[in-house]
């Protein structure tokens, strides 16, 4: 997901960042987004305008490690963020498929219409 980047310590903190985001002439990100998952908080930069679609995204991320977590209990970060991970990913997958087939019908159909168009005469007045 462009727009966003977490920041690290080898990063050198917020000047480092803009600091190098300048020099490849990228726009800066002006402002953060703090997650929190298992008694953890992440802070994430992002531009202004990305910032509520993050913490939305964020927010179904938790729900799904939330669900997770209420089905399976603690098994490990990893585990419950992988898990996650594919679940988005199979939500994701099947989204794709749905718009496939919704684009396939379409198409069907629009090739219908063409064919009526085309075997359509157009001296209507005859011979």
């Amino acid at each position: 997901m462009a727009g966003y980047r977490r920041r690290t310590k080898r990063q050198g903190g917020r000047r480092a960042g803009r600091q190098a985001g300048r020099r490849l002439g990228r726009e800066q990100p002006v402002a953060q987004v703090s997650i929190s998952f298992n008694q953890r908080s992440y802070r994430f930069e992002c531009g202004d305008a990305d910032t509520d679609r993050i913490g939305r995204l964020a927010s179904h991320v938790k729900q799904m490690l939330d669900q997770l977590i209420a089905e399976h209990g603690a098994i490990g970060d990893e585990r419950l963020v992988l898990m996650a991970a594919l679940m988005i990913t199979d939500e994701l997958f099947e989204a794709r498929d749905d718009i496939d087939d919704l684009l396939d019908d379409h198409t069907d159909r629009l090739k219908l219409v063409v064919a009526d168009i085309t075997d359509t005469p157009t001296d209507r007045g005859g011979s």
